[in-house]
């Protein structure tokens, strides 16, 4: 090839290089497909990540996507979201600068789905498949946790002769995304270990909602003999909402900070579970149209020590209604932010939720055994966020006695 030729190669190479990334009809692009998309553009040998990773593309959240994305690839990529795609361009010259920008994604991107390995189930040592003497106990923990929500219980439902399955997924998520993956991955993992005994059920919080929609919809294979729900929220809860603010919160802050969890965080989802919690969304609306399902025990065990004294609900409802009275703009965004106050406040007045749940939200027709222990949310379970030590589980011993129906059967 002729020296002019090399030089025009050489120009056209030191251009920009623009990228074109499809956006989902669920409102999302995939990090991958950035990776690969860029590279391709650019000329670059770079390995498409393994495993796709969803980010959104709309609202905040998408805007909180394109600083990760623009915080990852330099200030010489521009990034702009478009009604179909997401258009990334280099203007930094030689594309070879590109590189190292291009494999750090990459190699984020495949650090989350590597974490994401722990969603699905996991046995611990003590399950033993089809085994009377050691009955299976699935526990599903609730939002804003994981399996190990359940540490301190471990211990105790292991002696008193149960084998124990967890089940993880991305709290965050829509709830139709993950309770149909929870059907899912329930019956992938009791076909491959040829699992025929059913299985007790034991959750916590918003896990509740998705062992009941397997156990009450139409895919139920009948191997559930019992479900204990610990702090259910069947109805939904009043402060769902302030969750997608926190999480919008800790995700700024992730991003201000540089820290590795950004990714995360945005790819899992940004308060879609939240809405789905919110009293009176579709997904519960959907479930509570369903009956209970014949030849499985129900058992809700609720807590009622909740964070605020009667008086001091009684003066914030009091300060409410004056402010509402009064006109003005004052007047008016006072009755914009209280909407469902009372709802609220039923949440978090002692004697009436747990912090979280209203008791009221924890009822499900047709169950009759319900019983509420003075203890909050996740005093319920010893949840390690607040407690970290071991001791004893508040649930613990109503739950036990739950369980006398499948104890073990004598060696």
């Amino acid at each position: 090839m002729a020296t002019g030729s090399w030089l025009v190669v050489v120009l056209l190479a030191a251009g920009p290089v623009t990228a074109r990334v499809p956006i989902g009809a669920s409102g999302e692009i995939d990090a991958a497909e950035v990776v690969a998309r860029l590279a391709t553009e650019a000329g670059l040998d770079v390995a498409r990540p393994t495993e796709s990773l969803r980010l959104p593309a709309r609202g905040v959240a998408g805007g909180l996507a394109r600083t990760i994305l623009g915080e990852s690839l330099g200030p010489d990529v521009t990034l702009e979201f478009g009604a179909k795609e997401l258009v990334v361009t280099w203007k930094g010259g030689d594309p070879s600068r590109l590189r190292p920008r291009i494999e750090a994604l990459a190699r984020a991107v495949d650090e989350e789905a590597r974490r994401r390995l722990r969603y699905g189930m996991h046995a611990r040592p003590s399950y033993r498949p089809n085994d009377p003497t050691r009955p299976t106990i699935c526990l599903v923990h609730g939002m804003n946790s994981s399996s190990y929500g359940f540490v301190h219980m471990v211990a105790p439902l292991e002696e008193a002769g149960f084998g124990l399955v967890f089940y993880d997924y991305p709290f965050n998520r829509d709830l139709d995304q993950t309770s149909p993956a929870f059907a899912r991955d329930w019956a992938a993992f009791r076909k491959e270990r040829r699992e025929k005994r059913p299985w007790v059920v034991l959750t916590h919080s918003m896990g509740a909602l998705l062992a009941r929609d397997y156990v009450e919809g139409d895919g139920f294979a009948g191997d559930v003999s019992d479900l204990i729900l610990i702090a259910p929220p069947n109805r939904g809860s009043a402060i769902a909402g302030a969750q997608t603010i926190l999480q919008l919160i800790q995700g700024v802050k992730s991003v201000q900070r540089k820290q590795a969890g950004a990714l995360a965080r945005l790819s899992e989802g940004l308060g879609a579970a939240a809405d789905d919690l919110t009293p009176g969304s579709a997904f519960l609306k959907r479930l509570d149209r369903r009956s209970r399902r014949a030849g499985v025990r129900y058992h809700i065990l609720a807590g009622d020590d909740g964070f605020l004294t009667r008086e001091a609900r009684d003066r914030i409802e009091g300060q409410t209604a004056l402010m509402t009275r009064s006109g003005g703009l004052i007047g008016g965004l006072t009755r914009l932010a209280a909407g469902d106050l009372s709802g609220r406040l039923d949440e978090l007045t002692d004697g009436d939720g747990d912090g979280c749940v209203a008791l009221s939200s924890t009822k499900l027709d047709g169950v009759n055994d319900r019983e509420v222990i003075h203890s909050n949310h996740v005093a319920l379970i010893r949840g390690p966020m607040l407690y970290p030590d071991p001791g004893p589980v508040d649930c613990m011993p109503f739950v036990l006695k739950r369980l006398e129906a499948v104890k073990p059967a004598r060696r």
